[in-house]
């Protein structure tokens, strides 16, 4: 046996960590000892007694190694806690399965004990395999007769939702409620909102609604704002009123959030005047004081409209109640004024952020360009560019662009063009075809064909491909320029890209 240990301790460098022959080394190590246990929802039992171990050992080895011998172990009569060791030596969820399977089926068919199974479907799920963790959760509570706790059921719902599993997910929670767990509104809230993640709003409110009308758990607030977020962000405002009226039901009252969801809501879908109206109501009773948030989102739906009147009052009672207006709620009037062309508003509320000590960020630079930009003032813009570069702030693909069409209306080619160079040397921003294709515009009415070809090249080395702007721009630039073999040189390329697009 000492010589089979050191043969092994040669070889076992050239093993993968979870090669069967690392366990039946490390069976045969007169030091051997128990692993560390994987993290569990319950307490692990009692460690085995040494002979124990030693049986635990021989049948983890010979289930992954030699399941033929198996049957031998019957005369040793492994007790329930010599197979629980067993299981627990897996290097890996793969392992356990096998050696669980091997135990628990003929010819040996040793009674699985309930901490294998927690075990092994722990191990199940935290590897991915959430079909195996499901179909033995099921064994364990149909043929073995184990009902896990709640924590045990959270537990794996919580790790299908992780994955995307979201109807077993539900399922499970159903079927813990109905055998009596009392399971924490958490795990419910949870899988709740990973269905409006994943676009399945409708199906969400339809659970939340049958949970509660067949009595499987009680909402809370959180509960409640996970829904209302939901139906608030696919428009659905009116439900979103109606499942506010169904709190006090449960006991439940909005809190901030609900409320700022809610004005959220209704901004979204031009209610701005019915948002104002939430707002005043929680000015007026002090229960749920307004914050920066809930401002914010009024003042947000009013300059989407373009009421900067609206706007400026609610700004205004804003700092009347003491709620300090941070970055996000200055780059929102920003914008807006910017927008309405009104750009010395614009500058004076980007006073107002300097004031206030609100740090400027790459989008309070973005709204003032497009604000210069917007009144044809493209020299006020490259300084609030230069500014921007002071600050250390980076301009993003949406800044770019602003830029670049910008210059390119007023024919500025040669800046444009600086600026396109400036932004290929970006690796963090992948460009885009509706920036390259005004400089490609503005090269071709400037006769300036070949320059644009190279653009076009350039495009395609950053692995951005051309649309069918680009060729219509190309075409009519080389037919202006009397390039008609070059025209149809485009025209075929456009073809050919055309063709490997319906192919793939």
């Amino acid at each position: 046996m000492f010589l089979l240990h050191n043969t092994f301790l040669l070889v076992r460098i050239r093993l993968p960590p979870h090669h069967p022959l690392r366990l039946l080394h490390y069976s045969f190590s007169p030091n051997a000892h128990l692993p560390p246990q994987h993290p569990s929802t319950v307490p692990a039992p009692a460690p085995p007694q040494a002979t124990e171990l030693w049986i635990a050992k021989a049948l983890a080895s010979a289930a992954l190694l030699r399941p033929h011998r198996l049957p031998a172990f019957r005369v040793l009569d492994p007790s329930p806690f010599a197979a629980a060791a067993a299981v627990r030596l897996a290097p890996c969820a793969a392992a356990a399965l096998c050696i669980f399977s091997c135990l628990h089926s003929p010819p040996l068919s040793l009674p699985p004990s309930e901490h294998s199974y927690r075990h092994v479907i722990s191990l199940l799920c935290r590897s991915g395999r959430h079909s195996d963790a499901l179909k033995l959760f099921d064994q364990m509570m149909g043929q073995s007769g184990y009902f896990p706790d709640a924590g045990f059921f959270s537990f794996v719902a919580g790790s299908c939702t992780n994955a995307g599993h979201l109807d077993a997910a539900a399922t499970l929670l159903a079927k813990g409620s109905q055998f009596g767990c009392h399971i924490e509104p958490y795990a419910y809230n949870k899988v709740m909102n990973s269905f409006i993640a994943h676009g399945r709003t409708q199906d969400a409110v339809a659970l939340f609604e049958n949970w509660i009308q067949e009595g499987l758990y009680s909402p809370d607030v959180w509960s409640f704002n996970v829904v209302i977020k939901g139906v608030c962000r696919v428009g659905n405002v009116q439900k979103a009123l109606q499942l506010v009226e169904r709190m006090d039901e449960f006991g439940c009252s909005p809190d901030t959030i609900t409320h700022n969801i809610l004005v959220d809501g209704l901004c979204r879908v031009k209610e701005v005047n019915k948002g104002r109206e939430v707002l005043r109501r929680l000015q007026r009773d002090g229960v749920c004081m307004p914050n920066v948030v809930t401002y914010t989102s009024v003042i947000s739906g009013y300059c989407k409209t373009g009421r900067m009147e609206d706007a400026l009052a609610v700004y205004n009672d804003m700092l009347e109640y003491g709620t300090r207006p941070n970055t996000v709620t200055y780059n929102v009037l920003i914008n807006g004024y910017g927008k309405t062309g009104d750009i010395e508003s614009a500058l004076g509320m980007y006073q107002q952020l300097m004031l206030h000590g609100c740090p400027p960020d790459v989008v309070t630079f973005s709204s003032l360009i497009d604000g210069y930009c917007r009144c044809g003032q493209l020299d006020g813009a490259l300084r609030v560019w230069k500014d921007m570069v002071q600050y250390h702030i980076q301009p993003n693909l949406y800044t770019f662009s602003i830029m670049i069409h910008s210059l390119c209306k007023q024919s500025r080619s040669e800046e444009a063009l600086s600026l396109l160079r400036e932004l290929n040397m970006r690796e963090d921003i992948a460009p885009r075809t509706f920036i390259y294709n005004p400089v490609i515009d503005i090269l071709c009415k400037g006769g300036k064909v070949d320059e644009a070809n190279l653009i076009l090249l350039d495009m395609e080395d950053k692995g951005c491909h051309p649309d069918k702007y680009t060729y219509t721009i190309l075409i009519i630039g080389h037919c202006m320029k009397g390039h008609a073999s070059s025209s149809q040189k485009v025209c075929s390329l456009q073809s050919q890209r055309l063709d490997i697009s319906i192919a793939v």
